[in-house]
């Protein structure tokens, strides 16, 4: 286990801030961009085998492209919960909005970019992945996500997870140790249930959306991409595609252009920076105009593309 996982409790703010994450979760890297990193504060306490993070933060980027890079980083499995702000999970051809009231589980030992769009609030729980059964762990190639309105267990962990923090300093070590066991067995019973449940049905909903993700994924390049064609290449209705599309909390349109943005923030980090090559890029990804595509990338992380790209070389 991770020297870091040995002590109690950890507190870090403003600059500290990006040592301790990297201390307690692994080869993240964090990226503040134009946003004040002075406003960073986190709390962490080990609850036995799990650790409890709760973190504030502004607007902030974070990659985990290679997490587990010693074999002292821990090898763990993440369980995200929004309180405040709004934040969205990509991974493994996946961008799943990151909501209050829903956690979000995921495998960091998988490339992920976590995109923190605002000023946020965050709860998270590390536990061990030997923890949950092997099947919970190989359907997690994708975040897993819960929502508190369907999920009795979800609203549970999340009370539990929300109030341990409060009373973090009145518990002892075999308190402490027992609360991360009981979050480890509503972790289990919360994926072993989503797992039986999948088993006999086959939403016909979400083989769509996942036919109409891969068709977006193809077709980027092309600025006419519409919710009308989308409907005309799956041959069915334009509102057959919005609903599909309510399960991500996103409509169509939105999770295009989301998906083109993300996109554009990837290939920045290798381009060259020079208006002729950040152009290219833009009209490569379907943007109509350099124009649209400056508003659109600012909007989004709170700096302009080439502001973003010179923040990856530095």
């Amino acid at each position: 286990m991770a020297a870091a996982f040995q002590r109690y409790l950890e507190s870090a703010n403003g600059r500290a801030f990006a040592g301790l994450a990297r201390n307690l979760f692994g080869n993240v890297r964090l990226d503040f961009s134009a946003a004040d990193e002075e406003k960073s504060r986190m709390t962490s306490a080990t609850l036995g085998a799990c650790r409890l993070t709760r973190l504030e933060a502004d607007r902030h980027v974070v990659f985990g492209e290679r997490v587990m890079a010693a074999s002292s980083d821990p090898d763990t499995i993440k369980l995200l919960v929004q309180t405040e702000g709004s934040a969205l999970l990509a991974q493994g051809g996946l961008h799943v909005p990151v909501s209050p009231n829903a956690l979000v589980i995921y495998d960091p030992s998988r490339p992920y970019m976590l995109t923190n769009s605002t000023p946020v609030r965050q709860l998270l729980l590390q536990l061990p992945r030997h923890a949950l059964p092997h099947a919970a762990v190989k359907r997690l190639v994708r975040p897993f996500t819960a929502h508190a309105e369907h999920h009795a267990m979800c609203r549970i962990l999340l009370s539990l997870m929300d109030s341990t923090m409060h009373e973090i300093d009145h518990l002892d070590e075999a308190r402490r140790s027992g609360v991360g066991q009981t979050m480890i067995d509503l972790v289990r019973t919360l994926m072993d249930t989503d797992l039986q449940q999948a088993r006999p049905v086959v939403n016909p909903l979400d083989l769509l959306l996942q036919r109409i993700k891969d068709f977006i994924d193809g077709n980027l390049a092309r600025p006419e991409l519409s919710v009308a064609m989308i409907a005309r290449r799956m041959g069915c209705s334009v509102r057959y595609v919005y609903r599909a599309f309510e399960v991500e909390c996103l409509t169509p349109s939105d999770y295009i252009w989301d998906l083109r943005l993300q996109r554009a923030a990837e290939q920045l980090r290798a381009a060259g920076g020079h208006a002729g090559e950040i152009s290219g890029i833009a009209f490569a990804l379907g943007f109509s105009s350099s124009a649209h595509f400056s508003r659109a990338f600012r909007h989004r992380y709170g700096v302009s593309p080439s502001q973003w790209r010179k923040a990856r070389i530095s």
